[in-house]
């Protein structure tokens, strides 16, 4: 049976060309090459401004922070403060009944939305394609050392 089940493994592989060993190397250039040739400079006085900015280069489609303390909320669309309060629920009832809650991922019919307690804030982000953890916490690192460089609390 193991010797049939090789067979068509080895047939379907030539006849289909399924190779998934090799990394899209291609694929890899083409985004160095974008990437090394785009450079997009942070400024802005406004944190609106500063997150749209942010928003581009780490190419998502929206960014929002709230603040645990204040309730200051921070957005790069205009429905900051509805987007907020819902993931300020959401986020709750998440640690609630989790013993550990680092990130909460959703799927709509548009993009991805991932929620991320880090610092004392919720970070809500929207992308078309799921974010790792690593990713979403150099994005809220960034925005946290920009906040802090423009005195904005």
């Amino acid at each position: 049976m193991s010797s049939l089940s090789y067979f068509f493994t080895k047939f379907a592989a030539k006849v289909l060309d399924f190779d998934h060993t090799a990394l899209p190397e291609q694929q890899f250039a083409m985004i160095q090459d974008v990437l090394a040739n785009e450079t997009i400079q942070i400024k802005g006085t406004k944190t609106k401004e500063l997150l749209s900015c942010l928003k581009r280069k780490h190419l998502v489609n929206s960014i929002t922070v709230r603040r645990l303390k204040n309730g200051a909320v921070f957005s790069s669309s205009g429905n900051g403060q509805a987007e907020s309060k819902s993931a300020f629920d959401l986020m709750g009832f998440a640690t609630k009944n989790f013993a550990t809650t680092d990130i909460v991922t959703m799927r709509t019919e548009k993009d991805w939305v991932m929620l991320m307690p880090f610092e004392e804030s919720i970070y809500i982000v929207k992308a078309n394609s799921c974010l790792s953890t690593i990713e979403l916490k150099a994005i809220a690192r960034e925005i946290e050392f920009e906040l802090k460089k423009r005195h904005i609390s």
